[in-house]
């Protein structure tokens, strides 16, 4: 230990008398550190730990893939759900709705997101409340109606209540209906992104359904519970009318699968880059450590007359090299913090799961130390041996030769330029390319125009407005209202297709026309082609400034009216009306029949065809 002290405090002070040196090191290491700290951060909270739940690799989500398309989501009913239980590949079912309640009992009321969840998801997800309890089994007993209570996000508890840690116990106000808070729900606690999470009643009506989430028993593969519920799924689409297609087969997906096959090889192309960033940084400081150990080849010929043997000069210079990695790493964390409040700015929160927290913590810090320890080894090691190699009769005679003048030197600086421009040029061409993909994406025509559109979600209660004309007319009075607010050039109502979202997915069919098989085209088990069907006002255009090719747009009396009128792209004239005739003739989607999320629909919309008057 004392031996390894007295070669820190040596090494500091060789350090301190070439600070041009040292300064250039450090920021070379600091560069390659903290940008390959950044990245792995991301990659540790998106990929590796995204979520708390203590058995998140065995939490599945059930979908089923057909000709139509792959991971469409399993709505099941309260009796399908208790049958699920009783799967031995299962240990638990999770069971969840989504809904739009509002805030009563103060002075604005406010929309929140509130999930209601089976009453064991808590034992199912394993995260104990932060204060109080989770829901429990006796919340929502069988047959009876749920107990009034929730437990709040701890999102919306910072938010409402200021951290208040007294919040349990009071009353929460939620559609004029009073709930008893029970508990807080721990921080990364966001299970579908809830506001609020209530208790959840099973119904046996075969109509009333719930997204449903597994909870596989330890040991079960994927592959042996896809084949234990196949048959199940089947019997359910069998026993009463679903949206599942005549021939499907049975999925379960992890919670991050879709996180992985999106981000997955982009994450670990940028983390191989910046990896070979750090070792570019590290050829660069090793050249450094050659150059100025030329100067110091009478010094340790000197230190080798007295008695230092070669393994200790190979020890004090890589104590050098590592004080050299360690400081550089403490540079380049600092500098990864700035990194990441940058890089969380300019990616959205939706792109990975909401439960993710992107920060540097013990892990990441573990890593910069192994990185740190790793590159000081790695840029030290060959100059030690290099300068170690000293001949002592031949420099105490000559003086200070130059080890970059003889021919293991200039051999040793070779190798290593050679290396350091091979990997800056493949470094320079996979930026090239990702530059130029990323230009091409940028100038992508989008088919709108996103600059200054704001979009608003509003979410409407049935109880209040239970009606079509009701709905159609506060929507359309909220859109005069917002249209003459100073600085609104114009207003639009969509009910689900405000960009980059498409609308609803669903089958359509165009009067007189067959399939009309293309590029990108699915079809489902009926032969109807699968589009996205949107509702709009007919502002809707002008708002997003798309242009309109062919025909016309619908006029604000054949909106109030609800005319039988439909405006499509063009990609969907060109595939089924490639003369360019589309104007006059009819199509329809039976989809949008019953569908409680149209909320602009006038009823039987899925019986009626629509006439083509724009593209």
């Amino acid at each position: 230990m004392h031996t390894l002290l007295q070669d820190l405090r040596y090494s500091a002070r060789q350090l301190i008398k070439s600070p041009g040196f040292t300064l250039t090191a450090v920021i070379s290491l600091a560069l390659g550190i903290g940008a390959a700290t950044a990245v792995f951060s991301v990659i540790y909270a998106v990929l590796m730990n995204p979520y708390p739940y203590p058995a998140a690799d065995r939490i599945v989500r059930l979908t089923v893939d057909s000709v139509a398309g792959s991971g469409d989501p399993v709505y099941l009913n309260g009796a399908e759900i208790q049958t699920l239980r009783q799967s031995p590949v299962l240990e638990s079912v999770l069971a969840s709705d989504n809904s739009a309640l509002m805030l009563t009992g103060q002075d604005l009321p406010e929309t929140v997101h509130a999930v209601s969840l089976i009453s064991n998801n808590f034992q199912h997800l394993g995260v104990p409340a932060l204060l109080g309890r989770g829901l429990w089994p006796s919340d929502a007993v069988d047959g009876q109606e749920p107990r009034p209570v929730v437990v709040l996000s701890y999102r919306f508890w910072r938010r409402h209540y200021l951290s208040n840690p007294d919040v349990v116990g009071r009353t929460l106000q939620l559609d004029h209906r009073n709930f008893e808070i029970v508990g807080v729900a721990a921080p990364r606690f966001t299970w579908y992104g809830g506001d609020v999470y209530l208790p959840l009643k099973l119904l046996r009506d075969p109509g009333r359904t719930s997204i449903v989430d597994l909870l596989l028993r330890p040991g079960v593969s994927r592959a042996t519970a896809e084949a234990a519920l196949q048959p199940l799924v089947e019997q359910f689409a069998s026993s009463r009318h679903t949206d599942l297609p005549d021939v499907f087969r049975v999925h379960v997906h992890g919670l991050n699968d879709w996180v992985v096959s999106s981000l997955g090889g982009t994450l670990y192309l940028l983390f191989g880059a910046v990896m070979l960033l750090l070792v570019i940084g590290c050829g660069n400081v090793s050249i450094l450590l050659l150059a100025r150990g030329t100067a110091r080849q009478h010094e340790l010929a000197v230190r080798t007359a007295v008695g230092a043997g070669r393994f200790r000069i190979i020890r004090q210079l890589l104590t050098e090299s590592l004080l050299l990695a360690v400081i550089g790493a403490l540079l380049g964390v600092l500098a990864s913090y700035g990194a990441l409040v940058l890089t969380l700015r300019l990616v959205p929160q939706t792109t990975f799961a909401s439960e993710a927290v992107i920060r540097i913590n013990l892990p990441v810090l573990f890593f910069s130390v192994t990185v740190a320890l790793g590159t000081g080894v790695l840029f030290g090691l060959w100059p030690a041996l290099q300068l170690s190699r000293t001949h002592i009769g031949e420099i105490m005679q000559s003086g200070a030769r130059r080890l970059a003048g003889s021919v293991r030197g200039r051999k040793a600086h070779s190798m290593l330029i050679t290396a350091q421009v091979a990997l800056t040029l493949l470094l320079l061409a996979a930026a090239g390319s990702a530059m130029k993909g990323f230009a091409q994406l940028i100038h992508q025509p989008l088919g709108y125009d996103p600059h200054n559109v704001m979009a608003i979600g509003i979410p409407l209660r049935a109880s209040s407005y239970g009606t079509w004309p009701a709905r159609a007319a506060y929507f359309e009075q909220l859109r005069e209202k917002v249209a003459e607010t100073p600085g609104v050039i114009t207003a639009a109502i969509s009910t689900d297709a405000t960009p980059p979202r498409n609308g609803w997915t669903m089958g359509f069919e165009v009067l007189g026309k067959p399939m009309a098989p293309g590029a990108g085209a699915l079809f489902d088990s009926s032969g109807s082609e699968i589009g996205s069907v949107n509702l709009i006002s007919p502002e809707y255009f002008a708002a997003l400034r798309i242009p309109v090719l062919q025909g016309r747009i619908w006029s604000d009396a054949e909106n109030n009216k609800g005319a039988h009128v439909a405006v499509i792209n063009r990609t969907l004239a060109q595939r089924y009306f490639p003369n360019g005739d589309a104007i006059g003739h009819s199509l329809r989607s039976g989809g949008l029949e019953g569908n409680p999320a149209t909320v602009l629909s006038p009823p039987n919309i899925g019986a009626t065809w629509f006439q083509i008057v724009g593209i």
